[in-house]
């Protein structure tokens, strides 16, 4: 009863944003406009392989309504933008973005309130060529949206973001949440219609009271499993150094993104744990002309409608905390993107991975492991 009730306010959700897709109000003058969006995923899943002898049954094939979501944004004066978006997922149903923008002049701007630092990739959303994030970004990326305040520089040649961030979240408020320094710079020396050469590097200090975790779940359509990690539990503070270097490459019909992430966590008292890795992935238009690019944004967006898209990514994640906790993941993705219109797109990705682990490291996660996993979605976003 209780996952009937959520799969009808899901689908409710759903019947509400599809009845308001492409609704924009503004005044006559222009000088306000409020533009409705929102998202849905339709997933299913089919995994198998062998999961190791530390596994748990706990993979399971499934189908199910996943990540809807509701909100607005808001532009008023030419100069002021607010979001807001509500996610109705399960059993969480929390504020994702919760933002106030101001822009300066035509090439900066500032922005506060709760969305994604500058790192990382899973800041895509929808836009994110596969179903599944990286390994890699799964691990080390920023565990969700942080409260705070960033400066932005945006032109051709260049991007650069400074921010200053809480370690909280706007939907647990915590008595002390500690703080992150992020910066991230982009330079573009190729930039026009159909071809992009974009390189950017992203240093991120965090500084937190709280538990910290790097975990791979690598079968998250599923019943989600740690394949890799580890998880500090002292009650000292953590100092975390996390870096980020990327490439995009577009020219017509392809599309290339390389991606290199690194984390390290001082632990007082103990070995410091480390994670690090990269992947590669590609995109070439089967149907369709050209590859898109957002300036705005910094990276590769959705595709044109009536698009047709093979894609493959590699990835791989190593940790590292001590002679006793060694454990790396391998995996392959090969995939078919196609976009009916700029609303509905569908995706269909196939994935194999290998996970290895020293033959002295600790038994409580998967220490061997090989999965398949073949996976669809249907995606909905205006």
């Amino acid at each position: 009863m209780k996952n009937l009730k959520k799969l009808i306010v899901a689908a409710l959700t759903l019947t509400a944003t599809i009845a308001s897709a492409q609704v924009v109000i503004k005044t006559d003058a222009g000088d306000f406009k409020i533009n409705f969006k929102g998202r849905t995923h339709f997933d299913a899943g089919i995994y198998g392989g062998d999961m190791g002898k530390n596994s748990h049954d706990n993979v399971t094939n499934v189908v199910r309504l996943n990540d809807t979501r509701f909100g607005f944004i808001a532009t008023f004066d030419d100069k002021y933008t607010v979001k807001a978006e509500y996610k109705f997922t399960g059993s969480n149903t929390s504020f994702t973005d919760l933002w106030f923008g101001y822009k300066i002049n035509e090439k900066s701007s500032l922005q506060l309130g709760n969305y994604w630092m500058p790192f990382g990739y899973k800041i895509l959303g929808p836009a994110y060529r596969f179903i599944q994030n990286s390994s890699i970004d799964e691990a080390v990326d920023i565990e969700s949206r942080k409260m705070g305040l960033s400066y932005m520089y945006n032109t051709d040649p260049l991007k650069f973001t400074f921010g200053i961030f809480s370690d909280g979240n706007v939907n647990s408020i915590k008595e002390n949440q500690g703080y992150n320094i992020a910066t991230k710079l982009i330079v573009r020396p190729i930039l026009d219609e159909t071809t992009v050469l974009h390189v950017g590097i992203a240093p991120l200090f965090t500084h937190t009271p709280r538990n910290v975790s790097f975990n791979t779940k690598s079968l998250t359509q599923g019943k989600s499993i740690a394949l890799l990690g580890t998880t500090l539990t002292d009650d000292d503070q953590y100092n975390i150094f996390r870096g980020e270097a990327e490439a995009i490459f577009i020219s017509g019909k392809l599309y290339v993104e390389g991606r290199y992430q690194h984390a390290q966590i001082n632990t007082p008292g103990e070995d410091n744990a480390k994670v690090g890795g990269f992947f590669i992935q590609g995109g070439f238009l089967l149907i369709g002309e050209k590859q898109n690019y957002s300036k705005a944004n910094g990276y590769a967006t959705n595709l044109s409608a009536k698009n047709l898209e093979l894609t493959a990514r590699f990835g791989h994640v190593s940790y590292d905390q001590g002679k006793d906790w060694q454990k790396s993941e391998n995996d392959v993705t090969v995939g078919l993107n196609y976009a009916f219109n700029k609303y509905l797109m569908t995706k269909l990705n196939w994935t194999h991975g290998q996970c290895h682990a020293a033959d002295d490291t600790v038994n409580d996660m998967l220490d061997k492991a090989n999965y398949n996993a073949v996976e669809a979605r249907l995606q909905f976003v205006f």
